[in-house]
């Protein structure tokens, strides 16, 4: 059985991704998406990647950007992969030449899986039909996908609900923002610590 990872995203404060390291966080999510409530500009996304441990796996989160400012991004703020959480097309994805893609997929109906399992990332975020909503992901679909690609479950996840997700889909990871958050972008020490203690002893 392997642990199962996971990535705390939509972070703005270093204290807060320096707590979810802390804490076992595997992955940390940057929201380069000016419209939500979750964006970090690039400018300050730099200054606190630059405090963080340099094996930190940064994951810069993008919404229908175009590849060529994608690639621009990484590089200066020294991210180490590419999570597409848009309309992005396997023709944009094949761009990104030299980052790992993460692929966001919202499934509300069983006709999103073959669209999905098909998209050539080396995650899957499995989330509801509004990411970044809080609305659950339907697990029943998450847990067919999970059983072909690897998958991190987002939508919805919180310290109470954690342990029932991870049974009922078996993921290779869980992908939280708002389960853990005080306010938009604002992590909640006390949530990050209760997460991960609701975390221990779950396998995949």
């Amino acid at each position: 059985m392997k642990k199962l990872e996971v990535k705390i995203c939509g972070l703005t404060r270093r204290e807060d991704a320096l707590k979810a390291l802390a804490c076992g966080a595997d992955y940390l999510g940057f929201v380069l998406h000016p419209a939500s409530p979750r964006y970090i500009a690039p400018d300050a996304l730099r200054r606190l990647v630059a405090g963080l441990p340099p094996e930190t796996r940064t994951v810069g989160v993008f919404v229908d950007r175009p590849a060529a400012e994608m690639l621009e991004i990484m590089a200066f703020c020294h991210l180490k992969i590419v999570q597409l959480h848009g309309r992005e097309t396997v023709e944009v994805a094949g761009q990104l030449a030299g980052y790992p893609v993460w692929k966001a997929v919202h499934l509300g109906a069983a006709e999103d899986l073959a669209a999905a399992a098909a998209f050539p990332a080396e995650r899957l975020v499995a989330d509801s039909r509004r990411g970044g909503s809080g609305e659950l992901c339907d697990w029943t679909l998450a847990a067919q996908l999970a059983r072909r690609r690897p998958v991190m479950l987002a939508g919805g996840l919180t310290p109470v609900n954690i342990r029932s997700a991870a049974a009922a889909v078996q993921p290779a990871g869980v992908d939280l923002a708002g389960g853990v958050e005080a306010a938009p972008g604002v992590k909640s020490a006390y949530l990050i610590e209760q997460f991960f203690q609701r975390l221990k002893g779950i396998e995949r």
